[in-house]
């Protein structure tokens, strides 16, 4: 079974068993994580690469739910691989890996269209919960790419760009503004839920609406615009 993003706004349902394409050019660590995911009954490693010049080849030919990518490859690096990949009729979810914790590519990645960023040692059960919640439309993080990607957007925005920001908070509903503010800390739809004491439907219905309303593509840059508000 294979979904891909929702263009309409309307929340992804994510598949049964969830179709992994693994991009990467160190051969081992490509093999190693191929070996993790493959040990999760409801994740199927469908294909693997060396590159990011062969991910529209890849995704075109496997059509995979989570493309799951480093960042720095010879020919072409995982960002620009997510920014060539966007206007393909299957649109797969992307989440970045790096060996590198410093990686000034979190906001680069985020900014391409990526839902999620982890460092090559995420546990075994880290990368596969990861892998579960992007493709469920989820954001996933390890806990220092988090960081990074929040103090780059407070460090970097610009007065102007707080601005535009802040009048994006404003559009929305009461409800919506406290779940565009709660997604900046990354929890899954559940704990959402469990926050506002309503259903995981009415979680991503109201995630939909913020994204059709400010023109975004996932719940991650949702997060982005509320940091660069202030309020997150």
């Amino acid at each position: 079974m294979s979904i891909q993003q929702d263009q309409t706004g309307n929340a992804p349902v994510p598949p049964s068993t969830v179709r992994v394409l693994i991009v990467d050019d160190d051969t081992l660590a490509r093999q190693g994580v191929a070996a993790i995911l493959s040990s999760a009954s409801d994740l199927e490693v469908v294909g693997q690469g060396s590159d990011g010049s062969q991910v529209n080849t890849l995704i075109a030919q496997l059509r995979p739910d989570v493309v799951l990518m480093d960042v720095r490859m010879p020919t072409v690096d995982g960002v620009t691989a997510v920014q060539l990949a966007q206007g393909m009729p299957h649109l797969p979810w992307f989440l970045m890996m790096t060996a590198f914790d410093d990686d000034g590519g979190v906001p680069n990645a985020i900014a391409a269209g990526a839902s999620g960023f982890l460092l090559k040692e995420e546990s075994p059960a880290g990368i596969i919960d990861a892998v579960r919640h992007v493709a469920a439309g989820e954001a996933a993080f390890s806990a220092r790419s988090a960081g990074h990607l929040r103090r780059w957007v407070q460090n970097s925005v610009s007065v102007q760009a707080r601005r535009d920001a802040i009048e994006k908070i404003q559009m929305l509903t009461d409800r919506e503004r406290e779940v565009a503010i709660a997604l900046v800390d990354g929890p899954s739809d559940a704990e959402l839920a469990a926050t506002f004491y309503v259903a995981e439907s009415t979680i991503k219905s109201f995630q939909s609406s913020i994204k059709t309303k400010w023109g975004l593509k996932n719940r991650t840059q949702i997060a982005v615009v509320v940091a660069r508000s202030g309020l997150g």
